[in-house]
C-alpha cells in the first residue's frame, strides 16, 4: 500500500491537471447563450429570467441531453466536410449526426426557434417571448450577433439559405480511433495523434471508437468575451469562439493533427 498510494496521489494530479486543461471559465450567463432578461445582448427574451432554461430543466425534460429541454432536429439531412477516408469509415458526407451534435443543431439548424422550449419555466407557465413579444423568433438572429451560423448561407446578416451544409466545416459525428485506424493501414499513422494524447491536450471525446463532436472542440458556457457586454475580468479571449481549450499557436488542431 506504501508503494501504491504516492502512485495513486500521482495518477490523481494528473487526471485533475488534464481536466482543467479543458475547463474554461464558466459563466454562461455574460455569453451570447444567455437569452434571458438579464442578457446584456440585444437578443434577449421579455419574460424570462432564467438563464439555464433555455436549454435544459431540472424536472421533464429529454433523455437526449442533460436535462435537455429542447426538441432535437428531426430527420433532417446534414451535408458533412468528408474525404475518401470519411466515406470508408464513417458513411459519408450523409452519415447522421449524433445526439451530442444533435443538441447544438437544436439551435443551430436554422429551423428551431430559439425559444421554444420543451418545458417553460413553473413562474411563466408559457413560452419564453423575445424581443418585444415574438414567440417564435428564427436562429437568424442568433445568426447575427454571431456574425454567421453553422451551415446555411447569410446576406447582410439575414438567412437566405438553410442548406445544412456542413461542408465547410470540420467533420463530426465520427469515429476518430477508426479514421486513425485507416490512415495506419494506408502508412499515414503518424499524422493523427491517437485519441488520448488528443485528450491529455484537452479535446473531449464521445462513446465508443471515440467519436468527434461540436462538443470536442466547444464548451456553450465558456465566458470568453471580456468586454461585451460588460467588462468582465473573469473572461478569458483565447477560449473565443466557445473552445474547450485554447487555441494559441494551432494547439487546440495540433492536438489531434500531427503537422
Amino acid at each position: 500500500m506504501a508503494r501504491t498510494a504516492p502512485l495513486f496521489t500521482a495518477l490523481l494530479i494528473l487526471w485533475a491537471t488534464c481536466a482543467l486543461a479543458a475547463m474554461g471559465p464558466q459563466r454562461v450567463a455574460n455569453t451570447v447563450h444567455n437569452f434571458s432578461t438579464s442578457s446584456g445582448w440585444f437578443y434577449q427574451s421579455d419574460n424570462e429570467d432564467e438563464v439555464c432554461i433555455f436549454c435544459h430543466t431540472p424536472h421533464g425534460g429529454s433523455l437526449d441531453g442533460p436535462l435537455w429541454n429542447r426538441q432535437l432536429p428531426g430527420a433532417l439531412e446534414f451535408t458533412h466536410y468528408t474525404t475518401a477516408t470519411l466515406d470508408t469509415v464513417a458513411g459519408g458526407a450523409n452519415r447522421p449526426l449524433s445526439d451530442e451534435s444533435l443538441l447544438c443543431m437544436s439551435c443551430h439548424d436554422g429551423a428551431m426557434a430559439v425559444n421554444h422550449v420543451l418545458r417553460p419555466s413553473s413562474r411563466t407557465g408559457e413560452q419564453p417571448t423575445m424581443m418585444g413579444g415574438q414567440t417564435h423568433v428564427e436562429i437568424v438572429w442568433l445568426g447575427f450577433a454571431l456574425g454567421g451560423r453553422i451551415g446555411g448561407a447569410f446576406e447582410n446578416g439575414w438567412l437566405t439559405e438553410e442548406t445544412r451544409n456542413l461542408t465547410d466545416d470540420h467533420p463530426i459525428s465520427f469515429s476518430y480511433d477508426a479514421v486513425r485506424t485507416a490512415y495506419q493501414s494506408a502508412g499515414r499513422g503518424n499524422q493523427l495523434h491517437s485519441a488520448a494524447e488528443a485528450a491529455v491536450a484537452g479535446v473531449r471525446f464521445y462513446g465508443a471508437g471515440n467519436r468527434v463532436e461540436c462538443g470536442s472542440c466547444h464548451d456553450p458556457h465558456v465566458n470568453y468575451d471580456s468586454t461585451i457586454p460588460r467588462d468582465d475580468p473573469t473572461a478569458d479571449e483565447r477560449y473565443r469562439p466557445f473552445l474547450i481549450t485554447p487555441n494559441t499557436g494551432s494547439a487546440l488542431c495540433l492536438a489531434c493533427h500531427n503537422k
